[in-house]
């Protein structure tokens, strides 16, 4: 059998290149394109882990949980303000191989499931990414197809037995992303899967690299990384119980109704015109003295901010209960949890500022 697998170009220049990252900060959109490209589905972070810390300067001193969770802490005193981006994103695991050489699959919550089918898929095993399509229903295409069940999840490698797709390295507990591709809509405009949240990651690790960390004074800052968002906020609720921050700002996408067919009544924050300061969500208010106290530090460096309400829940609601304000902040996405979402580079690069500003003079 005759089988290609191609490596990422990103992934295969990261041993050479990670060493660098840490003497040249590169720019948020410079890096959001490169961690985007990293699988790391919930459960399975540690590449994205491995790539931002190989970025982080050498003289952080970074500490890593049992889960995976990556954090460091610089300065004392008050305020101890956390700010935390998760590093997971959607997928599936492979669950069984058939005898006939089809690729069974588990399932993991976000995806609306019909949107899988008959597009390409890729396995990424001990050998290296190996490339399929999700099997769709015989009649997937026609007027009135069959109810889809996503328990049926199924790839085709171009395998005929078990015996050749164990040969390309595949194994049960793989995981398994849809193939990644950036669409460049425009100038500083993209679409890709998994910008919830390597774009939050990107803008940290960005702050982190353009901040002068010696010169911190009068202030504790606690940057952090966590996994297991999109399954339950797990990353977060572990690292809750050892780090007890007074602010925590949780950077995650704002799932924008600025889209052609969606009501502007709600979610209403356009691309292109700045962050998001999430005032409102499923599992968070934040307090109205708060978010003035935000705006006018974002007018003051003049960052371009907007203010509203969403859907959906944030990392920063489980240090609530320690005692923390939860001031999550984001930049506008259409599309969430979809295989284009989109992003405004504008506002890639606001949120950066904005966390840079909180970081020196919140």
């Amino acid at each position: 059998m005759r089988r290609r697998r191609s490596l990422f170009l990103g992934f295969a220049l990261f041993a050479a290149g990670s060493a660098a990252y840490a003497q040249n900060p590169f720019s948020d959109w410079d890096l959001f394109r490169q961690i985007v490209m990293i699988p790391g589905i919930s459960g399975q972070e540690a590449k994205v882990m491995d790539f931002i810390q190989a970025a982080l300067p050498r003289s952080l001193k970074v500490q890593r949980d049992a889960k995976n969770d990556m954090w460091f802490t610089v300065g004392t005193g008050h305020p101890h303000i956390m700010f935390v981006a998760h590093t997971d994103e959607l997928g599936f695991t492979v669950d069984k191989i058939t005898p006939q050489g089809l690729v069974r699959l588990k399932g993991r919550p976000g995806f609306l499931p019909q949107a899988c089918e008959a597009r390409p898929f890729v396995i990424h095993t001990v050998k290296g990414p190996v490339e399929g399509v999700m099997v769709p229903r015989p009649d997937y295409d026609a007027a009135k197809p069959q109810p889809y069940n996503p328990e049926t999840h199924e790839m085709d490698l171009g395998a005929g037995s078990e015996a050749e797709v164990r040969a390309l390295g595949v194994a049960e507990g793989n995981p398994v992303i849809f193939k990644k591709h950036i669409v460049d809509l425009g100038p500083g405009v993209a679409a890709v899967r998994a910008v919830d949240d390597r774009a939050g990651c990107a803008a940290l690790l960005a702050a982190v690299l353009q901040t002068d960390w010696a010169s911190l004074k009068g202030r504790t800052i606690t940057c952090a990384w966590s996994v297991e968002e999109e399954i339950g906020l797990n990353g977060a609720a572990a690292m809750a119980k050892v780090l007890k921050p007074d602010y925590i700002l949780a950077i995650d996408t704002f799932v924008s109704s600025d889209s052609p067919l969606e009501n502007k009544r709600f979610a209403d924050a356009r691309l292109g015109a700045g962050a998001v300061l999430r005032a409102l969500d499923s599992s968070s208010l934040v307090p109205k003295p708060e978010i003035s106290k935000m705006l006018k530090l974002a007018a003051a460096h003049s960052i371009p901010v907007q203010v509203a309400n969403s859907r959906g829940g944030n990392d920063g609601s489980v240090f609530i209960a320690g005692g923390a304000v939860d001031i999550p902040i984001s930049w506008p996405g259409t599309y969430a949890h979809s295989f284009i979402e989109k992003i405004d580079s504008r506002d890639l690069a606001a949120l950066t500022a904005l966390i840079k500003a909180v970081i020196t003079d919140f």
